[in-house]
């Protein structure tokens, strides 16, 4: 069940309309329609505002996991590099702990 609209007007100047309806189709809205959007998201500005902070701030934890897991993935291709160039023997665990003498 669809609720009654109710007609109302506001004053724009030519640049202002053209603003508003360039950022209209830009979304695929009519004007009305994101006139509408933006007003009414407005009054729940603090609550989109956090959840959008949140969703901001796992983004940049997700980043810097990833650029982390990189420099380590290179560190780690580096030294297999200069390992196998070396010609240096591996040893096993049992080698190594033998080795220590533990």
């Amino acid at each position: 069940m669809s609720s009654a609209t109710v007609p109302t007007s506001i004053r724009l100047t030519a640049a202002e309309k053209r603003r508003i309806a360039i950022a209209a189709r830009k979304r695929g809205l009519s004007p009305a329609t994101y006139i509408k959007r933006v007003a009414l998201e407005s009054t729940q500005s603090s609550i989109t505002s956090d959840a959008k902070l949140e969703r901001l701030a796992t983004l940049v934890r997700s980043v810097y996991d990833a650029v982390e897991d990189e420099i380590d993935y290179r560190a780690a291709a580096a030294a297999w590099g200069r390992h196998l160039k070396s010609g240096a023997k591996t040893m096993s665990g049992e080698e190594a702990r033998h080795a220590l003498g533990l």
